[in-house]
């Protein structure tokens, strides 16, 4: 269960409950109701608890794998989509509905090699509605967080079309270490510096330059949003 998996990860950080609580910048009581189960938290406090305390996100959010973070970070390998059912008129787009990319801290996922669900759009409701062209880079992921409010909001799923640069003001799926954003991407003429920054003012930029660019990886720019009601 949720709570009992939160009380794991607080006491592996060996974080008493006034210290996470004060970390998350909620009320002690209201951590308290957490670690009983008689309220449940957003799933962006859920990926703040995994980035305080260190241990993998996938496993607080769904209590697979293992809780520890992995130490593969590679985003999944494309899959091999089967032929469009002879028309022309249907696409095949992966979808990874385990992957989360965070809005607000990055997401930690528990195996990046798992294979993907290969799902049928009409091509020219991708066209008309999406403005997509290029049908055999796009993947689908799920977002947890809030920080890309009200561009995209916790839940909601983003189709991103792989590829490895952005230009300024993109939003991208950015891959630092193993921990996957969500964020709009800035950088200098020359590639000294990026900046991931958040459409939520309530959170603060990143800041990545020098040595550390070696660990930052642009693994797509978010082309679509699918809204959930």
């Amino acid at each position: 269960m949720l709570e009992t998996r939160i009380i794991q990860a607080r006491n592996y950080a060996k974080l008493t409950q006034e210290d996470l609580s004060n970390s998350l910048k909620i009320g002690k009581r209201t951590l308290a109701d957490y670690e009983k189960g008689t309220s449940e938290p957003k799933a962006s406090t859920i990926v703040d608890i995994a980035e305080i305390c260190n241990i993998n996100v996938y496993w607080l959010l769904t209590g697979k794998g293992e809780m520890l973070v992995p130490s593969n970070n590679q985003l999944p390998t494309v899959c091999q989509c089967p032929e469009d059912d002879d028309s022309d008129d249907l696409v095949s787009i992966n979808y990874y509905p385990d992957i989360v990319a965070a809005a607000g801290y990055g997401g930690i996922n528990e195996d990046f090699g798992q294979p993907c669900q290969v799902m049928k759009f009409n091509r020219q409701f991708l066209q008309e509605f999406f403005n997509i062209r290029r049908f055999e880079t796009i993947d689908i992921l799920r977002v947890v967080g809030d920080s890309m409010e009200p561009f995209v909001h916790d839940g909601e799923v983003v189709m991103i079309e792989r590829h490895n640069e952005a230009r300024n003001g993109e939003t991208v799926i950015a891959n630092i270490n193993g921990h996957v954003y969500i964020k709009k991407f800035f950088t200098d003429p020359f590639g000294k510096w990026v900046k991931l920054i958040s459409d939520n003012g309530r959170y603060g930029e990143i800041s990545i330059e020098g040595d550390e660019l070696e660990y930052l990886t642009i693994v797509g720019i978010v082309r679509a949003k699918i809204k959930a009601f």
